[in-house]
């Protein structure tokens, strides 16, 4: 598969994926003086952060922001951004777009975020992960506001449902994604694996990016 890089142990692909993203990061910024990352929630891509960190990085000159989040307050342990604060606490100069604006109001936060992410519309890297399910972002199976975000061309962020608790999400769509230059995504584990083989048959949403993945970095 085009893109594919494979690792034996995911403790290589974490290493191999946070210099990826470092040199990317340096790469820009020595370009154009500034880069965007988008990041992703979870177990998964936490220890890419936590090396990342180590990474001579010019922070102020570098804008993160999420791939998605769930509609909850960042002390809540839930919230993709509090967990990706808390990694990067300390760092000098960094910057990190939330998604979740008014965690009491989601209709402001969905319209704030819309505002705030314009900053990320054909940015430098958006890092992916992939669902048990194969949903990516917070793009569902079975959603009605996902499968829209899946096929809209307009790059939005967009409110869906989840399967599970807490159902509220914010999430880019596919095609603010699909305007990111570098489009990675991290798979761990031989059922996920599966899963995005079959995608195109089974109709999954990451079916819908699996073309427009620039690299795929895997370990079982």
């Amino acid at each position: 598969m085009e893109g594919l890089i494979q690792f034996s142990s995911r403790t290589e692909a974490i290493e191999a994926l946070s210099q990826r993203l470092s040199f990317l990061l340096l790469d820009s910024v020595s370009t154009k003086g500034t880069a965007s990352l988008l990041l992703s929630g979870g177990s998964t891509p936490f220890p890419v952060y936590e090396k990342l960190v180590q990474c001579p990085i010019d922070y102020k000159r570098v804008t993160f922001g999420l791939v998605d989040d769930r509609f909850v307050g960042i002390n809540d342990s839930s919230s993709n951004e509090g967990a990706i604060r808390r990694i990067f606490n300390g760092i000098p100069g960094f910057n990190l777009l939330g998604m979740v604006s008014n965690p009491m109001d989601y209709e402001e936060s969905i319209n704030q975020c819309n505002q705030l992410y314009q900053t990320f519309h054909h940015g430098d890297i958006a890092l992916l992960g992939m669902g048990n399910d194969g949903h990516f972002a917070s793009l569902f199976p079975d959603d009605e506001p996902s499968f829209i975000g899946l096929q809209t061309k307009d790059l939005a962020c967009i409110g869906t449902s989840a399967p599970t608790h807490p159902v509220q999400r914010i999430s880019c769509n596919a095609s603010l994604l699909k305007s990111i230059k570098h489009r990675i995504l991290l798979i761990f584990g031989d059922e996920k694996w599966e899963k995005f083989c079959a995608s195109k048959e089974e109709k999954t949403p990451i079916s819908y990016i699996l073309n427009e993945l620039t690299e795929i970095y895997f370990a079982p």
